[in-house]
């Protein structure tokens, strides 16, 4: 398996390159990006401050050249703080243009419910830039925290978008806990287990996609319980 190690500070520009372009077809990130010709202004605005603010107050490991990115907000919210981390994001959200902003907001409502009340550490990117997947770098840069949060003792909470990533997560130990229906004019959200909302955690869970500017998605919260 590849290497994986913690980021550092002069990664960040490398980071948000292959996040972005792990994302530029991922469902539910053009149901919230759908402009062909704004998505990598929007989505580099978004995906900037969670990468900045994971950096800051939680873990982000990439692989030796930044190919592979995993964002992770441990049990508790971000180490900054959680109201600190929030009102960045909530900022960000508010200046996005319609109808990014809204969708987003509509995603993180639904997906909030969902979310597992325990202490629990949050996948919240799992990017592979599209030129390099197919040789483990995912797994590669997700493996550390895994691991982490087996010896913790602690499960590890997800979402996703892609149908595609269900079966990729389900083969790691993960389980569907609930789904989100999200269109344009409405969200409906059914929960498969018990859980309630964590306003702490914030999104970008998913990982690439197949298809550009759906109408419509539907959002996975999956749930990892320790092994070992």
């Amino acid at each position: 398996m590849p290497e994986a190690r913690r980021i550092r500070p002069e990664e960040r520009a490398a980071a948000l390159v292959t996040i972005v372009a792990a994302f530029r077809k991922d469902p539910q990130v053009r149901w919230w990006f759908p402009d062909d010709c704004c998505y990598t202004e929007f989505a580099e605005r978004f995906f900037g401050v969670l990468l900045d603010t994971r950096m800051e107050g939680g873990e982000v490991w990439v692989d030796d050249r930044c190919r592979a990115v995993s964002m992770w907000v441990p049990p508790g919210g971000n180490l900054i703080g959680p109201e600190r981390a929030a009102s960045r994001y909530q900022a960000m959200v508010t200046a996005l243009p319609h109808p990014c902003g809204r969708r987003i907001r509509r995603t993180d409502d639904a997906v909030d419910q969902l979310l597992p009340t325990m202490p629990h550490w949050y996948l919240g990117v799992l990017a592979c830039h599209p030129d390099h997947r197919g040789v483990g770098l995912g797994a590669a840069v997700a493996a550390p925290m895994l691991a982490a949060a087996d010896r913790a003792g602690l499960p590890v909470a997800l979402e996703t978008g892609n149908p595609g990533n269900v079966g990729y997560y389900t083969r790691r130990g993960f389980a569907v806990v609930g789904r989100a229906q999200l269109e344009e004019s409405v969200v409906v959200a059914g929960a498969q287990a018990p859980g309630a909302g964590m306003p702490q955690h914030t999104r970008g869970a998913s990982r690439h996609g197949a298809s550009s500017e759906p109408s419509e998605v539907t959002v996975h919260v999956m749930l990892r319980q320790p092994c070992g």
